[in-house]
């Protein structure tokens, strides 16, 4: 029987998760999950993608209230009542919408922490963002997508070919599943769990944030496990895919041991595979120019890695060639793709 093995919710985006044994359907996902996230003062998102020290911060709740606690055992209550009342410019991923922000206490302790300014934000009571696919589907401070499944049998699969140990949480799904075949969710459309019927609207297309240990917040080696992943879950674009967004037709509760039942069926995307690996080439200099700033750099290391090293800030956020922040214009030299997606129309590339 395919079933629900796990759940989790993230209350604070990109900081740890809770593990539950139930969790309710309401609008924008899970109860409780991601309705919390920090950002830049003028409301730009901040992820563990830049900063993976967030993923070492714990999350509880505890009375209706959220409660975060640092490695160094300092914690602080986040109440909702004292969140600002105005409706405070937002945005996810170009999306933009409005929040609200916390006080001068809680923005000062994550501060602190991070060692910059910045500011927790509530999505509040009432959701208004909205993304272009879904219109009419609420979402929270989430990528794009209320839920994120992950297969259990699909992750053992890639744990047994990737030289790094894994663990799934690196993977920050809200339902796991047990009892399919590896990668049998490709093909699936529609599913009901419990009381829930959830609408698979695409895979899920994976960033560095999956090569940081949940523990420790440090890189695996080898970019790992995006480089396994990419033998055999890369498509065409040069996007990597593993679990499945999805969004629910009805509210609800989901337990762990519920059933899953598949209602329809899809054709499943297409996959590259036993992608060869690429031959290291020789170490060898080059001259790297952005905005009147040269550095020498050389051609084992992406652009954004090179400039980061020298203090050079360059707008980014996945890391992986996803998101589309990084991306500048090569007026001269050439580069090589480490995606198919990396080399836009009218010399436009990602760093």
């Amino acid at each position: 029987m395919i079933a629900v093995n796990q759940l989790f919710i993230y209350p604070i985006k990109s900081m740890q998760g809770i593990a539950l044994a139930n969790a309710k359907c309401v609008d924008g996902g899970f109860e409780h999950d991601r309705i919390l996230m920090l950002s830049e003062p003028d409301g730009t998102f901040i992820t563990a993608r830049r900063y993976p020290e967030l993923l070492k911060v714990k999350t509880t709740i505890i009375d209706n209230q959220i409660e975060a606690s640092l490695p160094t055992n300092e914690s602080i209550a986040i109440n909702f009542d004292e969140f600002s009342q105005s409706n405070e410019a937002t945005e996810v991923w170009g999306n933009h919408f409005t929040s609200h922000i916390a006080p001068i206490k809680v923005n000062q302790f994550f501060s602190h922490f991070l060692q910059k300014d910045v500011q927790l934000r509530w999505i509040g009571k009432q959701l208004n963002r909205r993304t272009k696919r879904y219109p009419d589907v609420p979402v929270s401070f989430a990528d794009g997508y209320p839920y994120l499944l992950l297969n259990q049998a699909s992750f053992n699969y890639l744990e047994r070919h990737c030289p790094e140990k894994l663990d799934i949480r690196q993977f920050r799904g809200n339902i796991v599943i047990d009892g399919a075949l590896p990668f049998a969710e490709d093909g699936w459309k529609t599913i009901k769990i419990g009381e829930v019927i959830f609408d698979i609207v695409k895979p899920c297309t994976r960033c560095v944030l999956i090569t940081f240990n949940v523990n420790s917040a440090k890189a695996l080696h080898n970019n790992e496990p995006l480089t396994t992943l990419a033998h055999f879950r890369s498509d065409s674009e040069g996007d990597i895919d593993f679990g499945m967004n999805m969004i629910t037709r009805n509210s609800g509760t989901v337990s762990i041991g519920d059933k899953i039942e598949i209602l329809e069926r899809q054709t499943a995307k297409n996959y590259l595979k036993n992608l060869p690996k690429k031959a290291q080439k020789d170490i060898q200099p080059c001259t790297i120019t952005y905005k009147n700033q040269k550095i020498i750099g050389n051609n084992q290391q992406t652009i954004l890695e090179q400039l980061e090293q020298q203090h050079i800030a360059l707008p980014n956020s996945c890391r992986a060639g996803v998101c589309g922040r990084c991306l500048v214009v090569l007026e001269k030299g050439e580069v090589e793709a480490l995606t198919s997606s990396a080399i836009k129309k009218n010399k436009q590339i990602l760093a």
